[in-house]
């Protein structure tokens, strides 16, 4: 009985968000008939139906088995880069054979697979964090094992270096118009490296402070890997590590990351340039995605909690028998 009225509430959420979702996407529609595409009240539309959208994926991603979204997220994937390249080489070619309805259709369809990608990042992470959940194994280099900080340090590194890259393509009329696609390759690929940069570096802050980059792993620990536990390398001194942070910011971080993504594709189409020029909506999309994934970073033993209560159990239990057991 309580496992059907689980279903049901879900059932019930899901349909409701679809509905609220719909009633925006078409009211959008509807906008596009009466205002020009960078107005002022057709970008405020927009922006909504993208936020609501983001917010929708995020709540599915908590609500509906994991394999399923990662289903879901993969179909939608392929379909948004499908109908990018259409509208790209339809515009380019200026071939002007859609229709208004085809146009649409096809708009939706990028407007529902880049908010799925925000979510699709948090999925990545909690396979990260549940194959990596022992903080000493993985990322072995010879007998070095490298730290997650110094990891994201690099990311964040070569994430500036994309940034710059941009800056300086940005000014050829090409990369705006025929080259696009690599240009849109470019902010994804930015966008990811300080995304994953920020996670890193807040995931072993303590480590970076302490300016523990890299830690020479004793072949017996090596070995130990091998055994298939993910709490093997457990010890006295990295239990404050597996603690839960105070603050319960993950749920902020993964809205943030919905919305600077948001930021970074769709510029002045998501937030009115009365408000802010394109540049700087992109940049501080850039910016906000490092800090979601910092955000996330920080409060990630929450995350793991909240989508492997049972393993999160044996973190709990593995603490209180190192704590129990004399130094």
């Amino acid at each position: 009985m309580k496992r059907s009225y689980k279903i049901l509430s879900k059932f019930l959420v899901i349909f409701a968000l679809t509905l609220v979702i719909y009633s925006s996407l078409i009211n959008y529609l509807l906008n596009k008939q009466l205002y020009e595409w960078y107005s002022y009240d057709l970008t405020i539309s927009r922006g909504i139906s993208l936020t609501l959208l983001n917010i929708y994926f995020f709540i599915l991603v908590f609500i509906i088995k994991i394999g399923i979204f990662k289903r879901m997220f993969l179909i939608l994937i392929v379909f948004g880069i499908i109908a990018w390249n259409i509208s790209h080489l339809h515009t380019i070619l200026d071939l002007n054979l859609f229709s208004d309805m085809i146009d649409d259709f096809l708009e939706i369809i990028l407007f529902i697979s880049t908010s799925i990608v925000a979510p699709g990042l948090l999925i990545l992470i909690i396979y990260y964090i549940k194959k990596f959940s022992s903080k000493f194994e993985g990322n072995f280099i010879g007998k070095y094992h490298l730290h997650e900080g110094l990891f994201g340090i690099i990311l964040v590194g070569l994430g500036l270096l994309f940034l710059v890259f941009r800056t300086y393509v940005i000014q050829f009329d090409i990369f705006l118009k025929e080259f696009k696609v690599y240009l849109a390759i470019i902010m994804i690929f930015l966008y990811f490296f300080l995304f994953f940069g920020g996670f890193f570096i807040l995931r072993d802050f303590n480590d970076i402070i302490r300016f523990r980059f890299v830690k020479k792993i004793p072949t017996s620990q090596k070995k130990s890997k091998k055994n298939g536990s993910i709490f093997n390398s457990m010890t006295h001194d990295n239990i404050s590590f597996f603690r839960l942070s105070k603050l319960y910011i993950f749920p902020l971080g993964a809205l943030l990351t919905g919305f600077s993504f948001s930021m970074v594709i769709y510029g002045t189409k998501f937030i009115p340039k009365e408000v802010l020029s394109s540049e700087v909506i992109i940049n501080l999309g850039y910016l906000f995605g490092f800090f979601a994934g910092s955000l996330i970073g920080f409060d990630w033993l929450r995350v793991f909690k909240r989508f492997y209560p049972k393993q999160y159990k044996e973190i709990e239990l593995k603490i209180i028998e190192l704590q129990n057991t004399d130094i």
